[in-house]
This record gives C-alpha cells, structure tokens and sequence, in this order.
C-alpha cells in the first residue's frame, strides 16, 4: 500500500493506492456542521485545504425503527459532520466517466462506506467511482421551519441539498482524479433512487450529471408542505413529551435527537388514511428546492434514465412482520379497501390470488400487491413519460437465503452491482451465478455512463419507447415486454382518492 497526493480547485488530498486503484476517503464536500448548524443547508468550503484522505469519514445520524438483517454492524462511527465523499479511481491522468453513488435506507439509515458498496470492483470498467453520504431522518428531511416559528430553520430538504454540493463538488474537481466533469452519471437504490430521481427533476437540464440510475425507487418519495408540517409538529411534541423544548434541540447529542425521531411513526398523522410513501421522513415539495410537481419538472428533461425493480421487493419486510404471517382472508380485503376504491377490489385481489387461495398464498399476494403499490408503479411512471430515453430492467434472480422464501428482495441486486457479490460475507445471500449475474449489471451500468446506453456484447438494451421491453435480469437475461403492466396500472388507477 502507497500513498498518493492529488491537487484540485479544493485543495490537495493524500489518498491511498491499493490493488491498482487509487482511494480517496472522508473528503469533505462541505463546511463541517455542528450543533448549532445541523439543521441548515450545507455550506461550500470557501477555501483550499490540505486533507489526508486515507480513512473513511462519519456516517450520517441513524434513525433505527427496528433492526434488519441488511444492518451492517461495520459502518464507521456516527457524528452530525458527516458531510463527506470517497472516490476510487484506476487512473488519475484518464478522462474517464464518473460514476456517483447515493445510498438508500428510507431516508433514515445506510451509508456510503457500508461493506456492500464495494469501492475496489467498478473502477475495473474505466469509470470513476464516487460514494457519498448525506443527512438522513431528523437532520436531512425534517421540516422545521414553520412549525418553530423561524427557530430552527430546516425545510426538510437539506438531505437533497446536501446531495446537490456533493455533486457538484464532484464537477468541479473530478478532473484531477481521473474523471470526466462532463459525463457524470448518479445512481441509487431505495432512498437512494428517490433521491437521484429528485436530483434530476431538481436539476431538468442535465448541466450538472447527464444520465441517472433509479434502482427500485421513482419520483415519487416526497411530501406536499402541509405534510411535512405535521410531521414536524409531530416531531416538536414528542420531544416536548419528552421533556424537550425547542432550544434544548440544538445542545443535545444527534442520538438523543434520533431517539425522539424512532418515536414517531408515519401512521401518526394519517387519521385513518392510508399514506403512501410508507415513510415518515421524506422531501419537501416546497414549490422552492424542489418542485411542487417533480414529476412534470422532469418532463422534457434530456436526462437518459435506466429504472427498475426487483421481482419481490416486498418480502424484505412481508416475511419478518407478524401482520403478514398471520394474514387471512379477512384481514387481507380489508386492507385492500383501505388502500383502493372499493368497487376495484375484487378484481385486484384476482390479479394477485390464485382461484382457490390457502393461508399463505393471501400473505404473497398482498407482498405482490405492496411491490407492485410502492415500486412498480412509480417505475413504469417515469418508463412511459420518458420513452426513448429510458432503459428499463427488472431483477428477478432468487436469493437462496433463507431458503429462498425472500425470492428477489428488495436490495437483492446490490452486491451484483457493487461485484461483492463474490465476497466470502455476502456469498449465501447470492446466486450460485453470482460471478456472471454481477458481470452484466456492471458492464451494462458502466456501459450506459459511458455511452447513454447499457447496451454490450452481452445483450442488445432497446430504449423502452421502441418496443415497450425491458431487460429481466437473472442468470440468462433477456429483452422482454413487462408481464404485469395492466396489473400494475389498475392499481395506480384505485388509488382511494385520499
């Protein structure tokens, strides 16, 4: 292992080189936030420094409702100054395409230097490889500043803001690491697709990255003010409830503030409705930073797209809750009708069940339903608005974990992308295939940052506007036209109007 030093507009960083590729860690992106700033946006550092960038930087403040067996007990220590990036890249004299990545968790959880997000393997495909972190839950998407009257002055944004200054650090010094400042591409998953999906209706133009990657997440993850709102009412009363005033906020410890934000639950303030995004920390859609319609901000937008899901997203969480395991038929049309008009029920509920349905085949029909619900719809959304430039997949590769009951879960993809795939840690979460599976989304990715296309020897990817198919990623993929297309649109059409 060596080091290696690298000037740019930001300064100069001392990285590490290791394996033939050089790693820079923990570089700051941003002015460092304390107390007294956390619920501000994120500040340019207004002058060079000198930076050893030999070791990861603090992942963000968790917010953890319950543990999951995706918890990775090996992320590095918690702190508000969190606000940092890592670059891996092979050459640093190249001119290469730059790939950045933001993280998923709802929102609340995850970070860039989390052990599934493989730095070491991507940068093989000649592209520069950026992973960020950013401000999740209480201190990224809290919104503060009308409910305190002005005291605390959070839009319940600054988790996109920060997003925003990470990229566009990367713009303006991403030369000097071997990169190419004008073919950026961004990806993510889960919370991390709602982000990069929001970032490109944020920035329509394609002047700050020209492509994105939406893994199981679409432009659909935000709030309208009213509702960010009453969540932050609901966060003021809990932490009165808990003996905390508005100004004692700013002198606790960021794992006080979160354990207020583990209090609160996104059904809180639904008075009986049914609230969808399922989430209770989420963006703002202020008609400000982000647009009141994202959606149509994006509409004429030049930004090539790849988006897609896993075949049973749902199952990360319908085969671990008591709700699902013990469902039967009444609990199940009552749920139903609770979330679509009631005249459309029957006729969903054939759609996922088979003619004679048993116990358990209630419970995998309402996971179906709930992927279908909270990642197939949005999906396809941005798959007819955007056309012929849009790629679409979906994964449907089973995990063997567990037996295999978890099929194609939600962020199952993830160590094929990364290439840990193969790694002794997550080897019984992957397919026997692993080795070849990680190969297509890696060449194909790193192809589409490359050329606007994911197109390769290894498969011809039509844009969805020239014959309605999408890849369906596995141990042989194939183009094929989406299966569940008019399931998908019934249920986007019965949504209650609430």
């Amino acid at each position: 292992m060596s080091n290696i030093s690298v000037s740019c507009n930001a300064g100069k960083f001392t990285g590490l080189i290791e394996h033939g590729i050089n790693f820079f860690y923990g570089i700051p992106y941003a002015k460092p936030l304390t107390n007294k700033t956390q619920w501000q946006f994120p500040e340019k550092i207004d002058s060079e420094i000198s930076f050893e960038a030999t070791q990861k930087g603090f992942s963000a403040p968790q917010t953890i409702y319950q543990e999951s067996f995706l918890t990775d007990p090996n992320m590095p220590d918690e702190s508000i100054d969190c606000l940092s990036l890592n670059i891996a890249s092979k050459k640093i004299n190249a001119r290469m395409p730059v790939m950045i990545w933001i993280h998923g968790g709802a929102y609340i959880t995850g970070s860039s230097n989390s052990v599934i997000y493989d730095l070491d393997s991507l940068p093989q495909h000649e592209i520069v490889l950026v992973t960020i972190n950013y401000r999740l839950g209480p201190f990224g998407f809290l919104k503060l500043d009308e409910i305190s009257n002005g005291k605390i002055s959070s839009t319940g944004n600054e988790g996109l803001m920060d997003q925003k200054l990470a990229i566009e650090w990367v713009k303006e010094n991403i030369e000097e690491f071997g990169g190419d400042p004008d073919n950026i591409t961004i990806f993510g998953e889960s919370a991390g697709a709602w982000s990069v999906a929001l970032q490109s209706s944020i920035n329509p133009s394609g002047n700050l990255f020209t492509k994105a990657i939406c893994q199981s997440g679409g432009m659909n993850a935000f709030f309208d003010k009213e509702r960010g709102n009453q969540w932050g009412e609901l966060f003021l009363k809990t932490a009165n409830d808990n003996g905390v005033k508005i100004n004692d906020l700013f002198s606790l410890g960021h794992k006080q503030i979160t354990s207020l934000a583990s209090k609160m639950k996104h059904t809180m303030i639904a008075n009986g409705k049914w609230l969808s995004p399922e989430v209770g920390f989420a963006p703002i859609a202020d008609g400000n930073f982000l647009s009141l319609n994202p959606l149509r901000n994006f509409q004429d937008s030049p930004i090539k797209l790849i988006v897609g899901t896993t075949a049973d997203e749902y199952r990360l969480w319908s085969e671990f809750e008591p709700y699902y395991q013990n469902l039967d038929k009444e609990s199940f049309y009552k749920r139903l009708n609770k979330i679509f008009q009631a005249e459309t029920v029957n006729k969903i509920a054939s759609n996922y069940l088979p003619k004679n349905p048993i116990k358990d085949q209630y419970k995998h029909a309402l996971s179906n339903i709930m992927t279908d619900w909270t990642f197939g719809i949005h999906a396809l959304e941005l798959l007819e608005l955007h056309q012929d430039k849009v790629y679409g997949y979906f994964f449907n590769e089973p995990s063997p974990v567990l037996d295999g009951k978890l099929g194609a879960y939600h962020a199952s993809e993830l160590p094929y992308v990364f290439g840990s795939a193969t790694k002794e840690i997550f080897k019984d979460f992957c397919s026997k295939d692993a080795q070849k599976i990680s190969n297509f989304f890696q060449v194909s990715w790193t192809q589409f940052a490359k050329t606007g296309s994911p197109s390769s020897d290894l498969i011809n990817w039509e844009a969805y506007g020239v014959s309605q198919s999408i890849a369906f990623v596995n141990s042989d993929p194939k183009i094929k036209a989406i299966n569940n297309k008019e399931r998908i649109k019934l249920l986007h059409e019965s949504k209650t109007s609430h």
